[in-house]
């Protein structure tokens, strides 16, 4: 008896499964005065996700993108982005996910932890996660104030950008 309950113990971790990042991206936005559409992004996101007995709610790892990869339909304020976020100081912005949580149907919450600008703190999104066809998509939702992390968002004569960043990130991840 003690054999098998070890054989299932070791076995426990084989039932894991890594996720394979087909495509996805971080889109963040922001605004100030005259200007509501300051909406960079990053097409490279990256992810190193795993997933057990096909359960959401037991999805693991990390998700990364470069800062420096993020772009507007304004290359002046894109300069001036990078600089803010001090992207060649600090040049990745993670997600470290450590917990999923069902709400209903597809609707799901994630938490862990953001590592941007130097700092760590607590995050939670929403998400919905769609499991169809061996393909796992996540569209995930949430904001954060830049102060938080120790920056000033930056200003032009008395127009300052909204402390408040709203964030859309997508993973495609197919199963293996």
């Amino acid at each position: 008896m003690r054999n098998l309950l070890l054989s299932l113990l070791l076995a426990f971790p084989l039932l894991a499964a890594e996720l394979s990042l087909k495509e996805g991206f971080v889109a963040a936005h922001t605004e100030m005065v005259m200007d509501s559409t300051i909406d960079p992004l990053n097409n490279m996101l990256n992810a190193q996700l795993s997933i057990q007995n096909d359960d959401p709610t037991t999805l693991s790892g990390k998700l990364w993108i470069e800062m420096n990869l993020f772009s507007s339909d304004n290359e002046d304020r894109d300069e001036h982005m990078h600089e803010a976020n001090e992207v060649d100081k600090y040049p990745l912005a993670t997600y470290t996910l450590t917990k999923v949580t069902h709400v209903q149907n597809e609707d799901y919450t994630l938490e862990g932890t953001l590592d941007f600008h130097g700092q760590s703190k607590p995050w939670k999104m929403n998400a919905q996660i769609i499991d169809k066809d061996n393909t796992l998509t996540i569209n995930a939702t949430s904001s954060f104030l830049v102060s938080d992390f120790g920056m000033e968002m930056p200003c032009m004569v008395f127009m300052c950008v909204r402390d408040q960043v709203d964030i859309f990130a997508k993973a495609i991840l197919l199963k293996q």
